[in-house]
């Protein structure tokens, strides 16, 4: 990526979206080139879409949308990074490529904002084809052996979000959604023995 990273941020809170433009324009990596306090002014990407956009969830939530890429009208190499404003579990961030919460450091903004372009640039597409990829299947087999997303993604050093990406890539492909579907489907295939339980 040459140049300096563009971000977009979206938050009604003036005094939030100034502060985080603020630390983050610190690090001269990082450029806040524009920001909306509503999803009406946002009004889409017409002139390209920044590396990173910056959301308040609750616009998100409060649109009716599930998916936060799909709403923005962002291409798949936009970061989408929610605010977390309190003691919310990651889970509720499972559709963004990452979070910044209010309490961050600059330091740690600045992890979080690389890590979440890492993770935007790493998601896998789906395809019509039911052929799992080779990290899909050795991702299938820690699924199928009881491991944690953390634990697979300490193991392979990558995401969790990643894992995550990977976890729907293969339901999506085999048209299986229970754990104890895929590790049958792992069995079967001669990806696991049963040995291995």
């Amino acid at each position: 990526m040459s140049g300096k990273i563009k971000i977009t941020i979206i938050e009604p809170s003036e005094i939030v979206t100034t502060g985080l433009k603020r630390l983050i324009e610190q690090n001269g990596s990082f450029n806040v080139a524009k920001t909306f306090s509503t999803l009406q002014e946002y009004g889409g990407t017409p002139n390209g879409s920044p590396d990173i956009i910056i959301i308040n969830p609750t616009i998100v939530g409060d649109s009716g949308y599930s998916d936060p890429r799909s709403l923005l009208q962002a291409n798949d190499n936009t970061a989408i990074m929610a605010i977390n404003y309190g003691p919310y579990d990651e889970d509720a961030f499972r559709s963004y490529d990452g979070y910044i919460s209010i309490f961050n450091t600059r330091e740690q903004i600045e992890k979080r904002l690389s890590a979440a372009l890492k993770n935007s640039s790493e998601k896998e597409t789906y395809d019509d084809s039911n052929e799992l990829s080779v990290r899909e299947r050795e991702i299938l087999t820690a699924v199928a052996k009881g491991k944690t997303n953390k634990e697979i993604a300490d193991e392979f050093n990558i995401s969790i979000h990643t894992v995550i990406s990977h976890r729907k890539n293969i339901s999506h492909k085999l048209g299986i959604n229970s754990i104890a579907g895929l590790t049958i489907y792992a069995v079967m295939n001669k990806l696991l023995d049963v040995e291995d339980f």
